[in-house]
């Protein structure tokens, strides 16, 4: 009998985000790949932080840091981290402050995997227009725009993704320059060079105000 695929399931919650996490792994628990073999790897630095699941979680000690290096620390942290993702076979990021509400199954497992903005679905959206920006995207190359909160894709492919945009971030902070949607901005740029292999409508990333005529499976909750 052939073994259940593993597949890593990714957040950051530090500070104030980490209210999020007990509803979101909830979630997860029901609705996110429920006939595979699950991993939780949570970087939080909240030590004494309680998940309640049966699935396998890991807590990552991460310090936090003030908006917006945070979010676009992301990249960087979960590669100096990619010894603990070793035996996975997918990996998937999740924003902490999202909501699962339906079910999301192995239609999601492909190499490279993107999901398409709720407010921008269909459309250019608002990539980096700075040229000095290793996020920067030419107004003459065809894209559509991505969203940040929820993307990953097979174990090489993922942290192949990580460290190109963590190098490239990088770059620009030692040029004193910030992407205008900061990771996310440093990911559609990565797929316009590496398209992906499975686009996800944005019902895996429905907004809880904006509602777009998709299915929700999974919530970005207003703040």
């Amino acid at each position: 009998m052939k073994e259940k695929q593993k597949i890593g399931f990714l957040v950051l919650a530090t500070n104030k985000y980490t209210r999020f996490i007990p509803d979101l792994i909830k979630g997860a628990d029901e609705f996110f790949l429920r006939d595979y073999e699950v991993e939780y790897f949570i970087f939080t630095d909240d030590k004494s932080l309680d998940v309640e699941t049966q699935r396998k979680v890991h807590l990552i000690n991460t310090e936090h840091k003030p908006w917006p290096y945070m979010p676009m620390a992301q990249y960087g942290i979960f590669h100096s981290n990619k010894q603990s993702f070793e035996d996975m076979d997918y990996l998937y990021y999740c924003d902490a402050d999202m909501r699962f509400c339906d079910h999301v199954g192995p239609e999601i497992l492909s190499d490279r995997v993107a999901t398409q903005h709720p407010g921008l679905y269909g459309r250019r959206g608002t990539p980096e227009t700075n040229p000095n920006s290793t996020a920067y995207v030419s107004m003459f190359e065809n894209m559509q725009y991505f969203a940040g909160g929820f993307n990953g894709g097979s174990h090489d492919e993922y942290i192949k993704m990580c460290k190109t945009c963590y190098e490239n971030i990088e770059k620009d902070f030692e040029n004193d320059i910030t992407a205008v949607w900061h990771d996310e901005s440093h990911m559609n740029r990565y797929f316009i060079d590496n398209p992906p292999t499975k686009i996800l409508d944005p019902g895996y990333c429905y907004g809880e105000s904006l509602r777009p005529p998709f299915k929700p499976r999974l919530i970005a909750l207003d703040k």
